[in-house]
């Protein structure tokens, strides 16, 4: 059985409903669990390591797609000059 046919029987709905559900559990319980010693300000503030975590990703992507684009990639005749 190769990753393909996984991965196909893994899209059911009742994966996705799982994955979904999870995934809310995971953002409820940050914003339930108390923090017992402020570090950082972000500690403050209910779910903004979880924010900041996605944004911090994001920001990753675009910038290495930018930096891919602008300095790494080159010219298909790069070897013909």
């Amino acid at each position: 059985m190769n990753l393909i046919e996984i991965i196909d029987k893994l899209r059911t709905q009742k994966v996705k409903k799982f994955a979904y559900g999870l995934l809310v559990l995971l953002i409820l319980v940050d914003f339930i669990i108390p923090r017992h010693e402020i570090h950082f300000f972000g500690d403050k503030i209910p779910g903004f390591w979880s924010v900041f975590g996605l944004i911090s990703c994001a920001l990753i992507i675009v910038v290495s797609k930018w930096i891919g684009q602008l300095w790494l990639m080159q010219d298909e005749d790069y070897y013909d000059k």
